[in-house]
């Protein structure tokens, strides 16, 4: 499921709740290294709506990436 999600973002694009969700869910599942990737592609992706920014930083707040 996250390999799919994975996938589908990069190849199509997605939400902020999407993008926060996988990275989250990458971090539950141990990979951080990929989750702290997919964080700094989403800051570039949604770096200009400060909405968006906020949901893709809470998740990676709760990966443990971000303080």
């Amino acid at each position: 499921m996250v390999d799919g999600l994975s996938a589908r973002l990069a190849n199509e694009g997605g939400t902020a709740e999407e993008w926060s969700r996988l990275i989250s869910s990458l971090a539950m599942l141990g990979e951080t290294d990929r989750a702290t990737a997919i964080w700094k592609e989403a800051q570039v992706i949604f770096g200009a709506t400060p909405e968006a920014m906020a949901i893709v930083r809470d998740g990676a707040v709760k990966a443990g990436i971000v303080k």
